[in-house]
């Protein structure tokens, strides 16, 4: 019954194209292909201390200074966004050598207030964030196109500290 409020920054990314290449895979070879590519968003997200908070189908949603307050929490999402990219690149080139699709990915950044808690009902609950920059996320997700594009938030973007100077070039 505890809620916390909390200034975080949310990523959602989703593949480009997914219902389609679901259309002309087979659904064992779809789901191997989904284990692989949640495995390495996964780490990615980990490695700069993030947690991912759900997996709905092809969507990955992940919040970076929750449970854990981290004063770099936007620097960390930028982080994890662009190693996101660069491992399913790495994933994709494997899987275009067995004749597989590709999973090209939009990834939103939204950083502001959200409402975390524990959320569900008797049987099942999850840790989650709610809030309009978990909304903001998803929108701006759904405007990264084409794949392979991230898309901040103003309030994303005037937290990152020195990003853009120091890496404008990569």
């Amino acid at each position: 019954d505890r809620t916390e409020r909390l200034t975080v920054t949310v990523l959602m990314s989703d593949v480009r194209g997914y219902s389609g290449i679901a259309e002309h895979t087979d659904p064992s070879v779809l789901a191997g292909q989904l284990r692989t590519h949640r495995a390495e968003m996964n780490a990615a997200i980990l490695d700069e201390g993030g947690t991912v908070m759900q997996y709905a189908g092809d969507a990955v949603m992940a919040v970076f200074g929750a449970p854990f307050p981290q004063d770099d929490h936007a620097d960390r999402a930028l982080r994890a966004a662009r190693a996101m990219h660069r491992r399913q690149a790495v994933v994709d080139a494997a899987w275009s050598e067995e004749g597989l699709a590709a999973f090209g990915l939009g990834i939103g950044l939204s950083t502001g207030e959200v409402a975390a808690a524990l959320l569900g009902s008797d049987e099942r609950l999850e840790y989650t964030v709610v809030g309009d920059t978990v909304n903001l996320a998803q929108r701006l997700q759904d405007a990264a196109r084409p794949a392979g594009t991230i898309v901040l938030a103003e309030t994303t973007v005037a937290v990152v500290r020195g990003f853009f100077n120091a890496t404008a070039a990569t």
